[in-house]
């Protein structure tokens, strides 16, 4: 194809998946120069990815440490497909998915003979690129954090990107758990990828938010409380609040665990949320207009009963696609097509292994599963920093 002009190849290619692309790149020395152009084409094919209409890509994260996250890619026309596992830190570190942005994976790892050397990993799993970033507890001394009876730990943590000054941010919260119970937050963290030391925010408005995934939207960071959204913009970097529909998170009792379980998700460019609870229809509600509280719309989830080898927990919006149908996680493990007529397609997947016991929370292990888009570029050169494993 050398009497293709490089501006007809580097359009061809842009159109590729990220797995095409890279075997691409052994084709020739051409094609070879066209993809490492990490400042035209690779910003080129990401947001050609970005145009696809439909997600089919799916990344699967399983609750708890030392769990590797799996990646599928679905076709509505296809019922079977095989799960790939990416490793992050190899098997001797408890590591714990947080959120992805751009194709970036942003996670927390501790070394399993110790829990004391806790860092904030991004990892690209397009390029298998991996960064530590500095360690955020060597500045808690000058926090004032008085801890007489209590544990410091990481709540909530998440990555995002800021438009205004084309910058990754990591925002991570502090939690103090006094034994079971729900942990208090305390302190909150923001690091600049490109910077070496994390950043204490004195505004943090002190709401505890449950230990969930945050929804990436509109340069924000959210997570669910029990009385409303917690949202960072990444850009000021101050925090607000978003309204929840008519749903009430506050259990009757004090409880360990609510028995109401709120998982916020981005449908269709919209900021939702899923409230289920054992045994009932799920609840999801779409935010048509941001922060506008009158905009929230509620859709009813029916729960499919029929087949009996599926167990599930909850049931886990993930994206619209095809024929405007809803493609959910069901059973933690199934991911199934549902209509509005409440019909399900199930879709089945190979290499992804089965539900494991917990004894402490006396359940099988769950997973959720979220659209994930590949990006080419490096996070070597954008971090500044050396990768380190």
């Amino acid at each position: 194809m050398d009497w293709l002009p490089s501006e007809i190849i580097t359009q061809i290619l842009s159109r590729l998946p990220v797995r095409s692309v890279y075997v691409c790149r052994s084709v020739c020395k051409t094609w070879l120069n066209i993809i490492d152009d990490r400042r035209r084409f690779v910003p080129l094919h990401f947001s050609r990815s970005l145009e696809e209409k439909e997600a089919t890509t799916f990344i699967f994260v399983p609750s708890g440490n030392r769990r590797p996250i799996y990646m599928v890619e679905v076709k509505k026309e296809q019922h079977n497909y095989k799960a790939t596992q990416i490793d992050f830190c190899g098997p001797h570190y408890n590591t714990k998915y947080a959120n992805s942005c751009n194709g970036l994976f942003c996670f927390s790892a501790t070394p399993s003979y110790s829990d004391n050397d806790y860092h904030t990993y991004i990892h690209n799993p397009a390029t298998r690129e991996c960064v530590k970033l500095p360690s955020s507890f060597s500045c808690l001394e000058s926090m004032d954090i008085n801890l007489p009876h209590g544990d410091l730990f990481v709540n909530n943590l998440g990555i995002g990107y800021d438009f205004s000054s084309n910058a990754f941010k990591v925002l991570q919260i502090l939690g103090v758990s006094y034994g079971f119970g729900h942990p208090t937050s305390v302190k909150a963290q923001v690091y600049t990828l490109g910077t070496n030391s994390w950043r204490q925010l004195e505004n943090f408005p002190h709401v505890s938010c449950f230990q969930s995934i945050p929804a990436l939207i509109n340069g924000s960071l959210h997570w669910p409380s029990y009385e409303n959204i917690l949202a960072f913009d990444l850009a000021s970097e101050n925090f607000g609040f978003v309204e929840y529909p008519q749903i009430n998170l506050v259990p009757n009792a004090p409880s360990v665990f609510p028995e109401i379980n709120p998982r916020l998700v981005v449908l269709d460019g919209c900021l939702s949320i899923a409230v289920s609870s054992s045994g009932e229809d799920v609840g999801l509600w779409i935010m048509k207009d941001y922060n506008v509280k009158e905009s929230w719309i509620k859709l009813v989830i029916k729960r499919n009963y029929l087949h009996d080898r599926v167990k599930f927990h909850s049931v886990l919006p993930i994206t619209f696609w095809k024929n405007g149908e809803l493609l959910l996680l069901y059973g933690s493990k199934i991911l199934v097509s549902y209509d509005t007529s409440g019909r399900y397609t199930l879709f089945e997947y190979e290499s992804f292994p089965a539900c494991k016991y917990d004894f402490f929370f006396k359940s099988y292990s769950w997973s959720e599963v979220y659209p994930y888009v590949g990006n080419l570029m490096s996070i070597d050169i954008t971090c500044r920093t050396e990768a380190q494993p």
